[in-house]
């Protein structure tokens, strides 16, 4: 290989900075609410706070945190809005509410601005996540055990549907329109048909597979993909997809460090040129456990994991808790530490690149062939 192949600009450096934030016992949700600003989510807080980043790196380069009514709030979940372009659906898990914000993007300084609350009609209690399609809301209450529909608009308009304990996630199926939920306390599945004239199911998670599914999203495959976390002897690697037939795919990585990874959440980068996806490796469940991202290359159909790469963080034992994939880069809260992780995968110009399953990183990890190597951006 000669030197100018081997200082291509395809070489490119794992890394991951973890930026601590405004004080707060647990760090949450993250999501993007405009192309240089992130929001993220701190619930003993009551709080938000309003992430600054650089429009080309994505590096953090400023935060804010801004107070929600009070700190007794329980405020979690944050959901972008499509259908109030600009604004973001917050649960306020104590107080059962479910909340259209405009955290007022552009300014950092700026407190964030409530539009409209919907109380939730009892007995439905403790909404954990919220999910929107239309007019139409989907609440995962974690406290009672439910799952809500409700119309933004008309919030008399609602149905409360019993499930086991505990819904984390709620989403439809971006296909089928059937809503499922993610049961953690039940290791199972939770579906409610889009049809009236089905009944809601319970599908348990065969524990061959791996248990507890917790974070829920769909995919640019049109199905809908959720994480195993595991327990407290730790994970096994494992998620699942499903399909819009109602069959689950699962899928186990056996290559370390992933191997025995628990994984609490999931992404997409958005307008991937190649079918990847990021795995949360995370010690909610188990304190031994791997902090960190998970990068897989899929083939076309999603149907086979092709390459692996772990990205694991500085901080262990920080439990991380949810992934967010942007234009610009990678990032992930960390509940334990206070922190949001920057992270960026390694790229390769030899071969296929690094991959943690194939035989060459047995030999030589993430080295490059050849005698000298100059670095990106020296």
């Amino acid at each position: 290989m000669t030197e100018a192949a081997i200082n291509s600009p395809i070489l490119a450096l794992k890394s991951v900075v973890e930026y601590p934030l405004p004080a707060s016992s647990q760090t949450h949700e993250v999501i993007a609410i405009a192309p240089t600003t992130l929001l993220v989510s701190q619930q003993p807080s009551g709080a938000v706070v309003k992430v600054r980043v650089d429009p080309h790196s994505g590096r953090p380069l400023e935060a804010a945190s801004h107070v929600i009514d009070n700190a007794f709030t329980g405020l979690h979940g944050l959901t972008v809005s499509k259908n109030h372009p600009g604004c973001v659906w917050i649960t306020l898990q104590f107080t059962s509410e479910l909340i259209l914000v405009d955290p007022v993007a552009e300014d950092l300084h700026a407190a964030p601005r409530v539009l409209k609350r919907i109380k939730l009609p009892a007995p439905a209690r403790g909404p954990h996540v919220v999910a929107e399609h239309g007019n139409t809301l989907w609440a995962s209450c974690k406290d009672s055990h439910h799952v809500v529909r409700i119309d933004a608009d008309n919030p008399a308009n609602f149905r409360i549907i019993d499930c086991p304990p505990r819904p984390i996630f709620a989403q439809l199926h971006p296909t089928s329109g059937d809503v499922y939920a993610t049961l953690d306390q039940s290791s199972a599945l939770f579906r409610i048909p889009a049809s009236s004239a089905e009944q809601p199911s319970v599908i348990p998670v065969p524990p061959e597979h791996g248990s507890t599914p917790v974070g829920m999203v769909p995919g640019p495959d049109g199905n809908l993909w959720f994480a195993l976390l595991g327990n407290s002897a730790g994970g096994n690697g494992s998620f699942g997809r499903i399909r819009a037939n109602g069959q689950i795919d699962f899928y186990k990585l056996g290559s370390a460090p992933a191997a025995g990874a628990g994984f609490i959440h999931l992404g997409f980068p958005p307008a991937a040129t190649q079918p990847l996806i990021y795995l949360l490796a995370s010690s909610m469940a188990s304190g031994n456990a791997l902090n960190g991202v998970v990068e897989l290359t899929m083939n076309a159909d999603y149907s086979r994991v092709e390459k692996q790469q772990t990205i694991a963080f500085p901080s262990q034992h920080s439990m991380t808790h949810r992934v967010l994939c942007t234009p610009q880069a990678i990032y992930a809260t960390e509940l334990g530490s206070c922190a949001l992780a920057h992270l960026h995968v390694a790229r390769s110009p030899y071969g296929e690149g690094i991959n943690e399953a194939a035989d060459p990183y047995s030999l030589w990890g993430c080295g490059v062939p050849g005698t000298t190597v100059r670095y990106p951006g020296l």
